[in-house]
Order: structure tokens, then C-alpha cells, then sequence
């Protein structure tokens, strides 16, 4: 499955807010940017029509034309010249004579019909200072989105610590319950609806789940106790037919197989007693261990058997390797480890148990798995067909790596089964 990035609520409603800023801002300045434009051009056609009337009194006072200064063209034109009377405007830049800068004018040109004489009139106005001001606005636009902008994420950040703080104390004691342990849940003061509704929805399935716990428990720890009583009546006649020769001399098969099942049966609820307590996680003694010693301990143990079948092991140790493992699963996850090498490995090759600093391996020569790798851990997968073998072991090393944050991986490589452990 694809890993999919995830992110925190506040950043995402700080996102949100961020962009909604943005498109707000960038409308406004659209409107404002059209407004100035025609603020603009307002202002300066009301200085063309000023000067426009100025012009016509100028005309009519019969003055001449070579009079005229502060228009730049006035032209008399014959009536019949006229094809259009609607005004042109355009832009352009001029060179100021003073400066030698250029600088915007906005130029009207129309013509002007005054007593049966047409006149072809051009104004000019220096529209500088008002594009001054277009720009000025605009600059002033992007500077207080990015106040706004950087006041948004500022203010959310210190006010999470505040608003949030009840939300996180609530993911803490998720994070830290554990099922079974009896420990009441903290009341964590908030007037927030949402939060006041989770803390709620949190006590109501904490206690559905410890109930349901208990039952369970009781239920596996009563059938788990009762169990010994029949089967310990079974084991103990099953033990009378064994001591009686003629007996065993005519159902040696039967009685054989009877005790084997009566120890089976009796394994299998040991073995499944003990995968309920670790999925509960009862078993938190968790410590550093330094696994030479326990290692050594656990080969010394093992020796007579490994010899009984004509096998041998081999072991290289580091000193300083160490796992943080509670000592009673450590001690499991060995036993079972050594039990599978033993029971399916071959006299081809040494049991190699090698530790480094970060590592540990396990394992023994054999002939390749007859069925998928992933399924070497599955509960009640049947190795081999062997129905004397509950299917248990290897799940139960796998389900104490787990609860252990240790990664077991296997491998089957140059006629080896190869486990390897690793803290993460």
C-alpha cells in the first residue's frame, strides 16, 4: 500500500485560511486595480473637458491660434475634413526637457465644431502621479497580505498550544492505555464541543473494551483451568494403560497416540493462554539484556538434544549485543527458535547462532519450505504435514517481536533457514 502523507489539522485549516486570504486579496485588488483605472481615467477627462472649454472661449474671442502656449495643437480644419467627431485617446511617453527623463502622458485628441469652423484639438495631461499611485496601492496590497499572511500563521501557532492542548492530553492517554491494566482514565477539563464529545466517546469504549476484556479473560483463564482436571485424569490413565504390559502388548498404537494427544491438547492451551496474555500486553517487564549469557545457557541446554540427532551447533557471540525484551519472552522466543532448527533442520550443515552489535541470527540446513514464506508465521499453519506440531511456535516468536519493537525477518539462503533479529 502506497504511503500517503499525512498532515495536522491546524495545518491544513492554516492552509485553507492562507488561500481563502489569497483569492480574497487578489479580488480585491482586481476591483481596486479597475477602480483605480477609472479613477484615473475620471480624473483626467475631467481636466481634458476643463481645458476643452477653455479652448472654445478662446476661439469664440477671436484671438489667433499662434496665441495659444499651453495647448500643445490647435488646427483649423474645413468642415467637410470631419469623418468622425468621437475623441481619441492614447498613451505615450515624452521627454522632459528639464530631466531628460521620460515620463507618461495620456494625449485626448478630438475635433471641435465652433460657428461653422472645425477645429482639430490635441490635449495632453502628465499622468505620472497617478500611475505613481496605481503602483503605490498595488505594492501596498502585496505588503499586507504578506502581514496578514505571516500574522495567520503566527497566531495559529501560538494558539494551538492552548486550544489543542486538551485535544493532544486525550491522544496521550489513547497512546498509553492498555487493555487490562485498571488504570482510570484522567478527566481533562475543555469546553470545546468536539473535544468534550471525544472524551466522552473515549471513556464509553474504554469501558466496553474492559468488559469485554474481562469476560474473555475469564472465560480462557476458566476453561484454561479447567481443562487440567480432565486432562490430568486422562494423562494419569492414560499413564496406568502404559504401566500394564498386556495392555500395551495389544493397543500399544492406540495407547501411544492417546497420550500423545492428551500432551498436545495440553500444549496447545498453554501456548494459546500465553499468545492471549502477550496481545494483551501483560508482560511489560521489558529490559536491556545482554544476550551472550542467556544465549550459552539456552545452547548448554539444548546440547543433549542437538547430539541425540546427530546434529551439532555452532555459535559466534558478540559481547555487546543486546535486546530490550521482557527475560520471560526472550527466553520463549529462544526456545522456539532452537525447537524449529532442531525439528526441521538436517545433519548437512551446523545450528549457526551468530549476534552482532545490532543482530542476531538463527539458523540450520533443510531442504526449502513446502509452502508460501509468508505463511511460516501464520497461527496453525501445519509444517511439513507434521501433524505433531501445533503451528504455533513461530507465530508466538513473531507476536513477541512485535509487542517488543523487534523485526524478525527470514531468508532461505545456500540450504539454510536463516531468522534474524533486529531492534528497530
Amino acid at each position: 500500500m502506497k504511503h500517503r502523507h499525512t498532515f495536522k489539522l491546524l495545518s491544513k485549516t492554516t492552509l485553507i485560511y492562507l488561500l481563502f486570504t489569497f483569492f480574497a486579496f487578489f479580488a480585491s485588488a482586481l476591483l481596486l486595480m479597475r477602480n483605480t483605472d477609472r479613477f484615473i481615467d475620471n480624473e483626467l477627462e475631467g481636466y481634458f473637458r476643463y481645458y476643452e472649454h477653455r479652448v472654445q472661449r478662446f476661439i469664440k474671442s477671436d484671438r489667433k491660434l499662434e496665441e495659444v502656449k499651453r495647448y500643445p495643437f490647435i488646427l483649423s480644419i474645413e468642415p467637410t475634413a470631419q469623418a468622425d467627431l468621437t475623441p481619441v485617446y492614447s498613451d505615450t511617453l515624452v521627454v522632459n526637457a528639464d530631466t531628460e527623463a521620460k515620463q507618461p502622458f495620456r494625449i485626448k485628441t478630438l475635433v471641435m465644431q465652433i460657428d461653422e469652423q472645425a477645429y482639430l484639438v490635441s490635449l495632453m495631461r502628465n499622468s505620472e502621479d497617478f500611475y505613481k499611485l496605481k503602483e503605490m496601492i498595488f505594492r501596498a496590497l502585496i505588503q499586507v497580505f504578506v502581514v496578514l499572511a505571516l500574522v495567520i500563521v503566527l497566531f495559529n501557532t501560538l494558539l494551538s498550544g492552548h486550544f489543542f492542548r486538551p485535544f493532544n492530553r486525550i491522544l496521550q492517554q489513547m497512546k498509553n492505555y492498555k487493555v487490562g491494566s485498571g488504570a482510570t482514565l484522567q478527566h481533562v477539563n475543555t469546553n470545546t464541543v468536539e473535544f468534550v464529545r471525544m472524551q466522552q466517546l473515549f471513556s464509553t469504549m474504554v469501558e466496553r473494551i474492559e468488559n469485554d476484556y474481562q469476560n474473555l479473560k475469564e472465560y480462557t483463564e476458566d476453561m484454561a483451568h479447567e481443562l487440567q482436571t480432565p486432562l490430568a485424569v486422562l494423562r494419569s490413565k492414560t499413564e496406568t494403560l502404559m504401566a500394564d504390559e498386556q495392555v500395551m502388548r495389544r493397543h500399544r498404537t492406540a495407547v501411544k497416540t492417546l497420550a500423545d494427544e492428551i500432551s498436545h491438547l495440553s500444549k496447545l492451551g498453554n501456548t494459546l493462554n500465553l499468545l492471549t496474555k502477550i496481545e494483551n500486553k501483560e508482560f511489560d517487564n521489558r529490559e536491556r539484556l545482554v544476550t551472550r549469557p542467556i544465549i550459552e545457557r539456552h545452547i548448554e541446554a539444548i546440547a543433549e538434544l542437538v547430539t541425540l540427532k546427530s546434529m551439532t551447533i555452532e555459535a559466534q557471540l558478540a559481547d555487546d549485543h543486546s535486546l530490550v525484551i521482557d527475560p520471560f519472552l526472550f527466553d520463549i522466543v529462544l526456545k522456539n527458535l532452537f525447537r524449529n532448527a532442531i525439528s526441521y533442520g538436517s545433519a548437512a550443515g551446523p545450528i549457526r547462532v551468530i549476534s552482532s552489535d545490532r543482530i542476531l541470527r538463527v539458523s540450520n540446513f533443510g531442504p526449502p519450505l513446502a509452502f508460501p514464506a509468508d505463511k511460516l508465521f501464520v497461527r496453525f499453519s501445519n509444517r511439513n504435514g507434521q501433524h505433531t506440531s501445533l503451528g504455533l511456535g513461530l507465530s508466538l516468536v513473531k507476536k513477541i517481536c512485535e509487542v517488543s519493537g523487534i523485526e524478525i525477518d527470514y531468508a532461505y539462503r545456500e540450504g539454510q533457514h536463516i531468522f534474524s533479529l533486529q531492534s528497530l
